[in-house]
């Protein structure tokens, strides 16, 4: 049996650390017997409770608060708190409503209980960032010749905080920068006010620390929040979460990949070895093609550049905790909910309905990223798009409404999809049974979503708004890029790189996410990027990679103008961003072209909060190593 393949690249090295991850972390002790994360969940399928924050005790301020401790069981991670005398261990569903205040502790207490997890909240000092540690910077050469400043980070303390995904208030609210570990009391409280103005759906939390993310949401740091509107559309019983996350203990769904770690080596010294050179004169809105840094053939291995199957394998998942597919039974002829979110942290998934037979049924696509097709903050659902397949890559959510008629079951499947050459391997999979039963008693009302006239969405209006006023559209490019890099000197092992860059500046140079704060300021001294508040821009975004990755921003929603699902503009917070093409190379065969793909987004100023926050990769291995900008809104 072939060992699964040494990829730097994403969900492997998370899951199964092995070649080119840097030094070891020392053994951590055997965490106690309270500190276990719980067992897999087994039996009948029985869907999580929800927590409404209104129900909360109150804190010495006055307002509802929730404490989340946050614990490490081997590999895992998981939140306990209390309601009430009750102890949970998990991941609460948190339900709030517009306009909704109330207040969010995150205490750490991975290496130990937190001192700050049961005091009074006015006892609390307020947590800071964290420095950066020490990183020596390296240059190499990169993407059109320009410069590379790599900053290798060694691994820190395990530290951890909070984000709310997809929340548009302050950013200074739940302040990604900020570290449990900045005081002694190992805890932040965070103010949330929920702004009347934030849309009714699904939602995504999760820790945000540099470095640490992608291996705590991994290893199942993460959980839903719901914003409900105020006169809720549909009954509880039929509002359904399909919280899709890892299996633990891990596991992959193909065996048998073969070991490419004589490619990697090879795309190492490769690189290493590239001089200095006049950067190429190009175009941002249609840069040329530029060479893979990672080779055909090296060592007797071929990799075949038109693949799409790609050289990793992908990592099994659950639904609700539970091992798939999973069953849920719902009266049949009624309209039903599916929150559906992709709760991974470096998976994208292409779901299908499909009945018995395996034909495929349309999904009645409500909302993305809590964005509803209507535009209809009080009637969310009162408008859908139909599509015959949806992407979910990591954190996105899909709010989707079936009506499964009694006798019948639909399943939800994960299906394959090309990737890439370098990507992942995507078996197809079924998630969730969905079982329509013979309804008993008198039915709800239908709910009466109708199909929605595309060219009414918030999406499409703000794509015509902006070809009407073209002269006033800002365009910026921006490019992600990624390295395989040697050791270097004592400290810095081989490693992987990972950059988000604006190569709109013809001067542009790659460089590490690395903040730095002034003394006393919760909030970065630079920014990549400064924007007007009011504004609005065209992002185009490069893929110069062949690898997909996935674009996020904090603090605001966006529009997709190309790629989006059924081919038409959607308003998300979480784009997949695919592979590029490559192309034969006459200079150097080895090394083929890639030609970088293209999606262009509408970012819209003109209600986002002012203030300093992140726009990222969301695929969170490539985050943790340096695919992250900072942005501020002035």
């Amino acid at each position: 049996m072939a060992k699964p393949t040494c990829a730097l690249t994403a969900l492997v090295l998370v899951l199964f650390p092995m070649c080119f991850a840097g030094p070891a972390p020392a053994a951590a002790k055997a965490p106690a017997k309270h500190d276990s994360c719980g067992a897999p969940l087994a039996g009948a399928f029985v869907e999580p409770s929800r927590l409404n924050v209104w129900t909360l005790p109150k804190d010495a301020g006055g307002r509802n608060e929730l404490v989340l401790g946050v614990h490490k069981d081997r590999d895992r991670y998981c939140y306990r708190y209390s309601v009430g005398r009750t102890v949970y261990t998990g991941s609460p569903v948190i339900v709030v409503t517009p306009g909704e205040r109330f207040d969010l502790r995150i205490a750490n207490d991975i290496s130990g209980q937190s001192p700050g997890e049961f005091v009074a909240s006015n006892a609390l000092p307020p947590c800071e960032p964290m420095p950066m540690p020490h990183a020596e910077t390296v240059q190499y050469v990169g993407y059109l010749n320009h410069s590379i400043d790599d900053m290798w980070m060694p691994k820190l303390a395990v530290d951890t905080n909070i984000h709310l995904h997809g929340f548009q208030g302050p950013a200074i609210a739940e302040n990604i920068f900020l570290s449990t570990l900045s005081t002694a009391m190992r805890a932040c409280e965070y103010h949330i006010d929920v702004p009347r103005s934030q849309p009714p759906g699904t939602y995504f939390y999760h820790p945000h620390v540099h470095g640490g993310s992608g291996e705590q949401i991994a290893g199942g740091l993460a959980g839903t929040w719901i914003v409900e509107p105020d006169a809720p559309q549909i009954a509880p019983s039929a509002d359904h979460l399909v919280y899709i996350a890892y299996n633990w203990p891990a596991k992959v769904d193909y065996q048998y990949m073969p070991d490419y770690t004589a490619l990697y080596v090879a795309g190492m010294t490769h690189e290493a070895a590239l001089k200095n050179a006049v950067p190429v004169k190009y175009d941002p809105f249609d840069p040329p093609a530029w060479p893979l840094g990672f080779p055909l053939q090296a060592a007797g291995l071929t990799m075949d550049p038109l693949a799409c199957d790609g050289i990793n394998t992908e990592a099994i998942v659950t639904v609700d905790g539970y091992a798939v597919p999973a069953t849920v039974t719902v009266p049949g002829g009624q309209d039903q909910l599916l929150r559906i979110v992709n709760g991974t942290s470096d998976s994208p998934k292409m779901l299908e309905l499909r009945d018995e037979s395996g034909n495929k049924l349309p999904m009645h696509v409500a909302e993305i990223d809590a964005n509803p097709f209507s535009g209809d903050a009080a009637h969310p659902l009162a408008r859908y798009l139909a599509v015959d397949k949806l992407m979910v890559s990591s954190a996105n959510r899909s709010d989707v409404l079936v009506d499964v008629p009694p006798g019948r079951t639909y399943t939800l499947w994960s299906t394959h999809y090309c990737e890439g050459a370098m990507a992942f391997l995507q078996l197809p999979h079924p998630l969730l049974h969905i079982a329509g039963t013979a309804a008993e008693g008198a039915a709800p009302a239908s709910i009466g979503s109708q199909p929605v006239n595309v060219a009414d969405t918030p999406a499409a209006k703000l794509v015509a708004y902006v070809r009407a006023h073209p002269g006033s559209i800002r365009k910026r490019a921006i490019t992600f890029t990624e390295y395989l890099l040697p050791a270097h000197g004592k400290h810095v092992p081989v490693h992987s790189s990972y950059f988000v860059t604006d190569t709109t500046d013809p001067n542009f140079h790659e460089h590490a996410y690395y903040p730095e704060f002034p003394v006393g300021s919760a909030v970065p001294k630079r920014a990549d990027i400064t924007v007007k508040r009011g504004s609005i821009e065209e992002w185009y975004l490069f893929n110069a990679t062949m690898e997909s990755h996935t674009f996020h921003i904090h603090q605001m929603s966006f529009v997709q103008i190309d790629g989006g699902p059924a081919g038409q503009p959607v308003t998300i917070d979480d784009m997949f961003d695919p592979v590029g093409t490559l192309l034969p190379n006459p200079k150097d065969p080895q090394y083929p072209l890639v030609k970088p793909s293209l999606v262009r987004v509408l970012m819209d100023f003109r209600h986002a909060p002012r203030g300093t926050f992140v726009f990222h990769c969301h695929m969170l291995f490539h985050e943790d190593r340096g695919m992250m900008g900072i942005i501020r809104v002035v």
